[in-house]
């Protein structure tokens, strides 16, 4: 039998949480409802959903700054945006940052419950998915090799560490340090060093990074521009400890590389 799943409906529509809520409960899942994006950022800086049903035009926000900002604290939380038909372009573009889909309202239960259940299941197969890598990560570096997407390079670290020139990454507790630096890194920051940091002077796709930090499989161009916010957070925090030994360099046309090399030039 399914776990029931635990859901965040935000809508600043009455009749449309009620409607979701009771059509969701009846299949066993956890709601709690937000009428606002104050109310929904509340309720997330408290807890991680499993999904969120999210309104893509809130009386208060943008409803894709809330997305940004799930995917960006809560990678594997799945979002399936409430769109009206106005507004079906800013839904398709929003799929690019990581939304699962999108319903039009007003949507059919049958079609709402139908989206739900593909989407958790999607969220399993990921979980299910890093879980996986990542144990079979952990039995690479023991050997002291590491594979990531078809590059194998000797580890830099070992156990539940990944040393590149002077920055050691963490994995247990995902924390990254520069010389004598801790780096303030947000989740997505972390598992793009992490992804780097693998495979020092090697450059790695727009893709390949893309798979390692959202673990679904993107086109180049979509890749690029998902990437291009964090690697350029990345590189400022990065540059700010003024410690030399390792740069982020963008390798054009293709992906980036975290370079040892204290005379790297970041493009």
């Amino acid at each position: 039998m399914k776990q029931p799943a635990k859901i965040l409906v935000v809508d600043d529509e009455r009749t449309v949480r009620l409607m979701l809520d009771a059509a969701l409960r009846a299949h066993g899942h956890r709601i709690e409802t937000a009428g606002s994006g104050a109310e929904a950022r509340a309720q997330l800086s408290e807890q991680e959903f499993d999904l969120l049903l999210l309104d893509l035009q809130l009386g208060d926000t943008d409803g894709i700054e809330i997305l940004r900002e799930v995917k960006e604290r809560w990678p594997a939380t799945e979002v399936i945006l409430l769109t009206a038909h106005g507004s079906i372009s800013s839904a398709i573009a929003a799929l690019r940052h990581g939304a699962f889909d999108y319903l039009l309202k007003p949507a059919q239960v049958a079609d709402i419950r139908e989206r739900v259940e593909r989407s958790l299941q999607h969220r399993r197969v990921n979980l299910q998915r890093t879980e996986l890598l990542q144990r079979i990560s952990e039995s690479a570096r023991a050997l002291g090799m590491i594979e990531n997407n078809g590059i194998v390079t000797t580890s830099p670290g070992a156990g539940d560490q990944i040393e590149v020139g002077p920055l050691v990454l963490d994995l247990r507790r995902h924390a990254a340090y520069l010389g004598e630096h801790t780096l303030p890194l947000t989740r997505t920051e972390f598992a793009l060093l992490t992804a780097l940091a693998q495979n020092p002077d090697t450059a790695l796709s727009y893709s390949t990074l893309s798979e390692a930090v959202y673990s679904r499989a993107q086109p180049e161009d979509e890749a690029r521009a998902l990437l291009r916010p964090h690697i350029a957070r990345l590189r400022h925090k990065l540059e700010s400890t003024s410690v030399r030994g390792i740069a982020l360099v963008s390798i054009r046309s293709m992906g980036y590389m975290l370079k040892t090399e204290d005379t790297a030039d970041p493009v």
